[in-house]
């Protein structure tokens, strides 16, 4: 009988050995933690960038005023994927800047009167045409530093330095 006991104790202190080091093996080594993802930072704009480049300007406009702005036919611009044309004609001592959809659009498909925008000093003026009415035409004002600290808020920095790539500039000032 003594060997039976003595088998017997040695496989429970085997098995508890067993435990011990199995237990202590798991709680020694550290949680492996997930990989921390960091996004890159996207530098914010600015109004110096929008300054120095005209086209990204257009574009932060543009944005702006079809994600931000309460004139319905803005909307009629809102196809990232086919771009726009900008046409620029002098207008009362300042540039009258036309937005077309579509980068591409030939003169026989600009058939309706475009919304457009004016610079003053920093004041960006959007108008709209009203469609078959006699109303005044729409329009709204804002600043380009508004501008500017609503696309940064909106983390819209990258899709507007990407929008330039997708705009055609027709300058009719001389």
């Amino acid at each position: 009988m003594s060997k039976k006991i003595w088998a017997t104790s040695l496989i429970v202190i085997l098995a508890s050995l067993t435990l011990t080091a199995c237990g202590a093996k798991t709680t020694a080594t550290p949680r492996k933690t997930q990989p921390t993802t960091t996004k890159p930072k996207v530098k914010p704009l600015t109004v110096s960038e929008l300054q120095h480049d005209e086209c990204l300007t257009y574009a932060a406009i543009i944005y702006f005023a079809v994600h931000h702005t309460k004139l319905p036919r803005w909307q009629e611009v809102a196809d990232m994927k086919a771009g726009w044309q900008i046409e620029i004609y002098p207008h009362q001592g300042r540039r009258k800047y036309l937005v077309w959809p579509d980068q591409h659009i030939t003169s026989a498909q600009k058939n309706l009167a475009p919304n457009w925008f004016t610079l003053k000093d920093q004041q960006v003026i959007y108008d709209s045409f009203i469609v078959h009415s006699f109303r005044k035409d729409q329009t709204a004002t804002t600043t380009l530093p508004k501008i500017v600290k609503q696309l940064n808020r909106d983390h819209a920095e990258k899709a507007v330095r990407h929008m330039p790539h997708k705009l055609a500039v027709v300058n009719h000032v001389k």
